[in-house]
């Protein structure tokens, strides 16, 4: 699931043989909507390998400044996930209310450097692709959803092939259990979090990740975390940030 307020080529041939999901992007210059989660890096990913030329990857904050708005993740972690990819970060601070005019006023910004579209890791929840392409339309950019209506474990199964690796960051307080924090992602973790009653990618919200190594990061992003606490329904991870960056 991407970052948002409601709630290639021949690579591509070469690995699955689905069909394009990202048409248009050869050639152009993107942002990701970026979330840090496996979600958002699979868009990006697929974007890339399609052809497109990322030019910026956009994290909102909660109004603190201080850690992402969808997340929870500390800032220092998303900007060492935007060193490691080599693309520049773009953050705003807002609150959920302001979201929406907050989002459209960044990407005005990058239309206005020559951004030519935008990248969002949403999979079926209708309300989001809604929301990523009327976004992208007040500020003239083409919407793209490289993971569109996939099947989930086909979803895991790519990034886990490709070696990328994930830890659960946060979860929903009402759907599961604290224990599923700090667990990186694997098939067996996918199918205690579907036994529990959660979808296997997270895509109601259920749980989120962060990326800490993948194949387009030119270093890992290791995690650290000393302990874990309640906040706004979920249960989260209590980064250590100094260890981890």
């Amino acid at each position: 699931m991407s970052a948002g307020p409601a709630a290639g080529g021949g690579e591509q041939a070469a690995t699955t043989g689905r069909t394009d999901r990202t048409p248009g992007l050869a050639g152009r210059r993107f942002f990701c909507s970026w979330s840090g989660g496996k979600d958002a890096y699979l868009a990006f990913a697929r974007a890339v390998a399609a052809g497109g030329r990322p030019e910026a990857l956009v994290c909102m904050l909660h109004e603190d400044g201080e850690r992402s708005r969808g997340h929870g993740l500390p800032v220092a972690l998303v900007e060492a996930q935007a060193a490691a990819l080599g693309v520049p970060l773009v953050t705003r601070a807002t609150t959920w209310d302001d979201y929406e005019a907050t989002f459209v006023g960044v990407l005005h910004g990058l239309r206005r450097q020559g951004v030519e579209a935008g990248v969002f890791g949403d999979i079926d929840l209708e309300g989001h692709r809604v929301w990523a392409q009327g976004v992208c339309e007040v500020a003239d950019l083409s919407c793209h959803l490289p993971l569109w209506q996939e099947a989930r474990r086909a979803l895991i199964g790519e990034l886990l092939a490709a070696g990328v690796r994930a830890t659960v960051v946060a979860v929903d307080a009402a759907k599961l259990d604290a224990s599923f924090l700090g667990r990186e992602l694997t098939p067996d973790l996918v199918a205690e979090l579907e036994a529990a009653g959660a979808d296997a990618c997270g895509e109601e919200g259920e749980y989120h990740t962060m990326v800490t190594a993948a194949p387009l990061f030119s270093t890992p992003v290791p995690l650290a975390w000393d302990g874990r606490e309640e906040r706004d329904g979920h249960w989260v991870l209590k980064f250590s940030v100094g260890d981890a960056t």
